[in-house]
């Protein structure tokens, strides 16, 4: 009987996908079938940090300040990135 391994991967700038598990067995033939997402959302640090190359121009878009012992809101913080705020 076949098995199905779902994973949820990110293509990362080289244009890779890593897909690892100990699930699968040394030699073992496998069927690999990727469905890109319509409208990904930009999750992974690298993919957020490529959305922002175009900013290197003005560093000052770059910096971004956080005191010590903060809580940082990480839905609040993707939506800063993915608006490109400063």
């Amino acid at each position: 009987m076949a098995q199905a391994i779902r994973q949820t991967t990110f293509v990362q700038s080289d244009g890779k996908i890593s897909i690892q598990t100990p699930q699968f067995p040394q030699g073992a033939k496998v069927e690999v079938i990727i469905i890109l997402e319509d409208n990904p959302q930009i999750c992974s640090a690298e993919a957020l940090a490529i959305e922002r190359l175009p900013q290197l121009e003005n560093p000052s878009q770059l910096i971004t300040l956080v005191s010590t012992d903060t809580e940082i809101d990480e839905d609040e913080l993707k939506q800063w990135v993915s608006n490109g705020q400063s």
